[in-house]
């Protein structure tokens, strides 16, 4: 009778692990909703436990906006390395093609007019970084920025080197919003 008892608990053992194994839902820890069935992230973001995990580059609820959003636009720029008549001019910012966290200015800084310069954005968005880049000729430019908490500013700290004459010049520019 013990022998007949252990093999019906080895059955039921056997049926009861056997049918948890089995599950092909993974269901979350505190209930038996499925938090990232019905979820669509957008732009290579992740669903976790019902929120979209965004890549770089990427924010919203479903990774819907670029970073670069919040810089894109059209500016007036104050140089101060800039000391001719008219001392303002115009500089616009746009999304990097191909990669979500970086954008590019056009005719930044008054060396080298019509050059794009890209710029890196940082992961708390409301800064970026300008990595050393040929702008024209000998000149290479590098520096970094941010942008205001209401984004009608930026302030961009530029560094111009002269690689033939060996010189630079630090230049602080503030792009307002137009």
């Amino acid at each position: 009778m013990a022998g007949t008892a252990s093999i019906v608990l080895l059955a039921f053992a056997l049926a009861f692990f056997s049918s948890c194994e089995k599950k092909a839902i993974k269901y979350n820890d505190t209930t038996l909703i499925r938090p990232c069935e019905n979820v669509v992230c957008l732009n290579g973001g992740v669903c976790d436990d019902g929120l979209c995990q965004c890549p770089l580059g990427y924010e919203g609820v479903k990774c819907e906006t670029r970073w670069s959003t919040r810089y894109e636009g059209s500016f007036t720029a104050s140089d101060e390395c800039y000391t001719g008549p008219g001392a303002f001019y115009d500089v616009t910012i746009s999304p990097h093609l191909t990669i979500a966290q970086r954008i590019q200015f056009n005719t930044l800084g008054t060396q080298c007019a019509g050059v794009q310069v890209d710029a890196e954005i940082n992961p708390e968005k409301t800064s970026f970084l300008i990595p050393m880049q040929k702008s024209c000729g000998e000149t290479y430019l590098s520096g970094f920025g941010n942008i205001s908490t209401n984004g009608k500013y930026i302030n961009v700290y530029l560094k111009q080197r002269d690689s033939l004459n060996h010189t630079s010049v630090d230049c602080s520019i503030v792009l307002n919003r137009k």
